[in-house]
């Protein structure tokens, strides 16, 4: 046999001499050759990336984990080193502080709706690339800068080169099968868990001994490694890509100029494909209504975490007189409820997807992974009580860290199982989901920090916290809507899914 006929580009000599004998072999290699669409060859194809070896596929997923620590870090590295840069800048206006943080939010809306629908055309591999040398330049660019605005700037373009929080799941999904993701999801989800717990804490004793650039020298230095790592170990994930280089490798060594991938449409052009890429992510947010109420869900209870994050160094220095570096070690709460929360979506998504399905005749539904949600809801609220009446009474310091542990809690139990049915609902096409409720999401940490010094300065540390507990409260019934009527609701969208 041929070499071409091992490596699946041409029919094989067994089926070239069957054909000469009038019989018929029905191979998928010959049936696709036949057709003219190009797939993989199961069950067995070393091409598709559910096949890769274990190994390498876990060596990825901890490589993500790492940049995606680094990302949290450096949002974060910068909140206990604010008030030096508006020293040494000579400003007095507190809204930088809140500024620095949220101006990230800001570039990350931005960014998704870019970069998940160009990597469902160009690939994850070659975005990815892109965007981190962006990031490492952007941060290099924030040790430099002169001014406030010059920071401001690129922190926004930091903020605009973060890709992972919506290729990272997607690349999951690329790789792992359906019955596995949920466990890669929340391993994934573990070592980035660590920057909103420790970025703060290296941020304010980094900023005490060696000045407040260093903590865009250690995101340079950092992400710059990352990057290299990135760009020699990994190979493009995204079966659609692969299937469509294969295609074009096909056409050259057969000369069928006819041969496309099972994933190509032979009517459209790049360009027009272009188009409909970067339109997705609007298509799928205006005619998915369970993708909007989703990420609407998701999108506030990041925005009040981020309110709680942006306040709380300045919260405990004036009401437990914690100094710059010690106010760091309160973030620790929040780091402790999210670990916690990643172990409780790793020991349940996937069980429970394989519980229901072998009692549901094997089908495996999306709707079995928001079950943790509920639970998430639940404490979020109780958890901006607890915060908010501890703070107003001066209990002691641990009481509102552990009413921020229950927030962070909540906070993963409900991302993570967000996540994962977002893979398992929109497949080839789940980047642009993300980038959705990535929007939202970004907008919420954006806009809503910046309401938390009124409300606290109005309504006090209590009553401003239930009120935050309060609205909460009234999502609380959305997972349940969706576990109940969530198969209903998404099969009667007017968004084709495409698997």
């Amino acid at each position: 046999m041929s070499q071409k006929a091992i490596n699946g580009t041409v029919p094989s000599d067994i089926e070239s001499a069957a054909a000469e004998k009038g019989n018929s072999i029905e191979t998928p290699q010959a049936k696709q050759l036949q057709n003219n669409v190009v797939d993989f060859q199961e069950p067995n194809d070393p091409l598709n990336p559910l096949h890769w070896s274990r190994t390498y596929k876990w060596t990825v997923v901890w490589l993500l984990s790492m940049m995606n620590l680094i990302v949290t870090l450096s949002t974060v590295l910068v909140i206990p080193a604010a008030p030096q840069i508006l020293s040494e800048f000579s400003s007095t206006n507190a809204y930088y502080s809140i500024l620095l943080v949220t101006i990230w939010e800001l570039g990350e809306a931005v960014g998704p709706l870019l970069s998940a629908p160009l990597s469902e055309i160009y690939g994850r591999v070659l975005v990815s690339n892109i965007a981190n040398t962006l990031f490492v330049l952007a941060s290099v660019g924030g040790g430099l800068s002169i001014n406030l605005s010059m920071l401001v700037v690129f922190r926004f373009l930091n903020g605009v080169a973060v890709i992972s929080m919506a290729l990272e799941p997607a690349i999951v999904g690329d790789m792992f099968i359906q019955e596995e993701r949920g466990t890669a999801l929340s391993i994934m989800g573990l070592p980035p868990l660590l920057g909103p717990a420790l970025g703060p804490v290296i941020g304010g004793f980094l900023t005490q001994s060696k000045g407040w650039r260093w903590a865009f020298w250690l995101s340079a230095i950092t992400s710059g490694v990352c990057a290299i790592l990135f760009l020699l170990i990994c190979r493009e994930p995204y079966k659609v890509v692969i299937l469509r280089r294969k295609a074009a490798r096909m056409r050259k060594e057969t000369g069928n100029r006819a041969l496309r991938s099972v994933y190509d449409n032979e009517d459209l052009s790049a360009k027009r494909l272009l188009k409909l890429a970067l339109v997705r992510p609007l298509q799928m947010l205006l005619q998915s209504k369970i993708l909007l109420l989703l990420a609407l869900y998701g999108s506030v209870i990041y925005g009040f975490l981020y309110l709680v994050s942006t306040t709380l160094t300045e919260v405990f220095e004036s009401a437990y007189d914690f100094s710059e570096g010690a106010s760091g070690l309160t973030f620790l709460g929040i780091g402790i409820g999210m670990i916690l929360g990643v172990f409780t979506c790793g020991l349940t998504l996937d069980p429970y997807l394989k519980k229901m399905s072998a009692e549901h005749g094997g089908e495996m539904k999306p709707e079995y992974r928001l079950r943790p949600m509920v639970l998430g809801g639940l404490l979020i609220p109780a958890g901006f009580f607890l915060y908010g009446w501890s703070l107003e009474y001066r209990l002691h310091w641990i009481v509102p860290i552990i009413g921020t542990s229950l927030i962070g809690f909540g906070l993963l139990v409900t991302t993570l199982p967000l996540s994962a049915y977002l893979v398992d609902t929109y497949t080839v096409h789940a980047a642009s989901g993300m980038a959705v409720v990535l929007v939202l999401r970004s907008i919420a940490g954006t806009v809503l920090p910046l309401v938390g010094a009124p409300l606290y300065a109005n309504l006090g540390p209590g009553w401003g916290n239930s009120i935050l507990g309060f609205i909460a409260l009234l999502f609380v019934p959305v997972p349940l809507l969706f576990i109940k009527y969530g198969e209903q609701i998404r099969k009667n969208s007017s968004y084709k899914v495409i698997t």
